[in-house]
């Protein structure tokens, strides 16, 4: 059974959440999953203590099936003991988090997928902006604007620039 969660979170925090939404066009709920399961048995920090006088933002999400069953568990496995200090001390980490480590939190199959590939030095399949693309992938690189991840690859002997949200991997190697 999915729980719902309910919890005042800083309006700073709130409104980074509210970035890689926007950014990663994704829910809330989608985000606040994906934190819990990557997130949800790492050390937190109690960031949120030092935002103690900052107006503060109610914010309601469901977990999805699989969190909620491991939910009581990442608890008792976490510094904190009440369930909605666990939430915002997890949610405030990850707003802690630079915005290129806030990524590879969010997209973390196709991060890890990808630097095998440049590991291994294997070509990638990949659905680029609704292109099917083959590259070499060579390195990742922060883009100065939004400090979010970008991949630097070769297609045809040229080197191009890839936004890592915006890629599908369909497969790896030759």
């Amino acid at each position: 059974m999915r729980k719902r969660i309910k919890l005042s979170i800083p309006k700073l925090i709130k409104e980074i959440l509210d970035q890689d939404t926007f950014y990663f066009e994704i829910k809330l709920e989608r985000l606040c999953n994906i934190i819990v399961q990557e997130m949800g048995y790492e050390p937190t920090l109690r960031i949120q203590d030092k935002l103690k006088n900052e107006r503060k933002i109610p914010i309601t999400f469901n977990l999805n099936e699989r969190n909620s069953s491991y939910i009581q568990n990442m608890i008792l496995n976490s510094s904190e003991n009440i369930e909605t200090e666990f939430f915002r001390s997890l949610l405030s980490t990850y707003a802690n988090l630079h915005p290129s480590l806030r990524e590879r939190v969010v997209k973390k199959s196709i991060y890890t997928d990808i630097e095998l590939a440049i590991k291994e030095k294997l070509n990638l399949k990949i659905s680029y902006q609704d292109k099917i693309i083959d590259i070499i992938p060579l390195i990742f690189q922060r883009d100065d604007e939004s400090n979010y991840n970008q991949l630097q690859g070769i297609i045809n002997s040229e080197r191009i620039i890839f936004r890592l949200k915006d890629i599908d991997i369909l497969k790896i190697g030759n």
